[in-house]
């Protein structure tokens, strides 16, 4: 009667073991799963809830990177002025730093899921290892590929600081924390790259020629010379014919000679006229309308021919021709008559860096070499009071090169470049690091560099945006290459992202609804 009774007042068949012992334990075993997986549901829930605020934080980022990306858009145009770039490089930057405040503050139950790389394992189940894993990555400017995103070249970038995994990359030995950086070998390119306004690169081609000197203009990007017709005719009829009008067409210029400068004016088949009159050249090197006896038909041609063989006229010594913007000087003796055989024309022409490139990696060695007798150019450096010099050797087609300063040349030595592309005569050097046990920081200990490369010992170790161990905590500004591209990839990193998270809320919501089915017909099943 009293379990009868007790069944009627509580509802439930069993209400201990006597009453059914294995009824009990399977009822049992449906209360602990009923109670897993109503509160997995919240956990699933909570999941969700993640995903949700992670993305809302990626969505104001992505806002931000798209509003950087209209900026770069509009700094990318040549209308902008100076102060133009810096406004926009204002705002530029205090996108990015708007990025990584939310980066670092956002939060879901106190736990960062923009701040670093990690996992989040969401209890789905009732059991041991059924979860859901949500995988979370730190989103910042760094990681994006943005740190010191720069449009106008100016200002700075903080560089973050090393730990061991940077000398690890950097290949520190283990067993001495030491890194030796070993400086490339000059090569006539990187030595071009380091000219400035006036710096000049002298070559001589072969023992028989005179050395040429090429002087660097720093706002053309080329370089100016004094280019000979070789000393014969046929060469300076040759520049003649470069300078030859189209057909149908005249060029104009200006002869100048003892008699003064007359203005005259050439066909494309080289006849001279002045003033629309037929020009003829003098014995004494004058050109004239007058056909006086002894004087011939003006042409650019003959011209520049009897200024090369230097003896059928007699020019004087200030005898030229100006045309385009060039003037070429007839190589001529002190007065009228007294020049030389092949004489010559001269002028100032200019090259490419690529063209002189190629002349000093072709020079043939010259028996007026400098260094060791093997140099065959020369670049000269100015720099203040002080000269210095790159030599180079030609052989094979590859420049060998040679440093000295002051323009002692006989004291040159090996030459390299760092990787600030400066010269130096420093091949390598070691620098031992030293590794915080308590807190990781890495500091100089101690090296083998003197000058610029000596060691900063106790210094704090930096890396800068491209890679490179420093002591400096910040590096100069310099306007990112390709940066519509830079900020393209680091959009698609975004949404990437923001995709996994919304697969992820998708699976949990589907976990969800098939843990409260699973709840709702165990406590069906339970029941009866």
């Amino acid at each position: 009667l009293s379990s009868s009774i007790e069944r009627l007042s509580s509802g439930l068949r069993i209400n201990s073991a006597k009453d059914d012992a294995a009824g009990q334990a399977i009822a049992n075993r449906f209360t602990s799963n009923i109670k897993g997986l109503t509160q997995a549901a919240r956990n699933a829930n909570d999941g969700i809830s993640v995903a949700q605020t992670t993305e809302g934080a990626l969505s104001e980022i992505n806002n931000n990177l798209q509003r950087i990306r209209e900026l770069t858009v509009q700094a990318s145009t040549g209308t902008n002025s100076d102060s133009d770039l810096d406004s926009i490089q204002d705002e530029i930057k205090s996108r990015l730093d708007e990025i990584d405040r939310v980066s670092g503050q956002t939060q879901f139950n106190g736990v960062n899921v923009l701040a670093k790389d990690g996992s989040m394992k969401i209890q789905v189940g009732a059991n041991d290892g059924q979860t859901i894993t949500i995988d979370l990555k730190k989103i910042d400017s760094d990681t994006l590929g943005l740190n010191g995103f720069n449009v106008n070249g100016s200002g700075t970038i903080a560089n973050k600081a090393a730990t061991i995994s940077d000398l690890t990359a950097a290949k520190m030995d283990a067993a001495t924390n030491t890194i030796t950086t070993t400086n490339n070998a000059l090569t006539a390119s990187k030595a071009l790259d380091q000219l400035k306004d006036g710096d000049t690169v002298t070559i001589k081609a072969d023992a028989a020629q005179t050395a040429t000197v090429y002087t660097y203009n720093a706002s053309a990007g080329n370089f100016s010379f004094s280019n000979v017709s070789n000393n014969t005719s046929t060469k300076a009829g040759d520049v003649a014919a470069s300078l030859l009008p189209p057909a149908g067409q005249t060029a104009s210029g200006v002869y100048k000679a003892a008699s003064g400068e007359v203005n005259f004016d050439v066909d494309a088949n080289g006849k001279i006229t002045i003033g629309g009159q037929e020009a003829y050249l003098t014995s004494d090197g004058n050109l004239t309308t007058n056909d006086a006896g002894g004087a011939t038909a003006a042409t650019l041609d003959g011209l520049f021919k009897k200024a090369g063989d230097g003896q059928s006229i007699g020019f004087n010594k200030t005898a030229s021709v100006t045309m385009g913007g060039t003037t070429y000087n007839f190589k001529t003796g002190a007065d009228a008559g007294a020049a030389t055989a092949n004489a010559g024309v001269s002028f100032t022409d200019t090259a490419s860096k690529e063209t002189v490139l190629n002349k000093v990696a072709t020079a043939k060695q010259g028996t007026a070499a400098a260094a060791n007798g093997d140099t065959s150019a020369t670049i000269t450096y100015k720099s203040g009071v002080q000269t210095y010099q790159a030599v180079f050797a030609a052989g094979d087609g590859t420049a060998s090169a040679k440093y000295a300063d002051n323009a002692d040349v006989s004291n040159a030595t090996a030459t390299y470049t760092d990787a600030d592309g400066e010269m130096t005569t420093i091949g390598s050097y070691t620098t031992k690091y030293s590794i915080d046990a308590n807190n990781g920081k890495v500091t100089v200990d101690s090296g083998t560099g003197t000058g610029k490369y000596a060691p900063k010992v106790g210094a704090e170790v930096y890396v800068s945006a491209n890679g490179t161990l420093t002591t400096d905590a910040t590096s100069e500004g310099t306007v990112t290459k390709d940066p519509l591209k830079a900020l393209d990839e680091a959009i698609s990193s975004i949404d990437k992202f923001r995709s996994s998270l919304g697969a992820i809320q998708n699976r949990l919501d589907s976990a969800v609804t098939n843990l409260n089915n699973t709840t709702t017909n165990l406590s069906e099943a339970q029941s009866r």
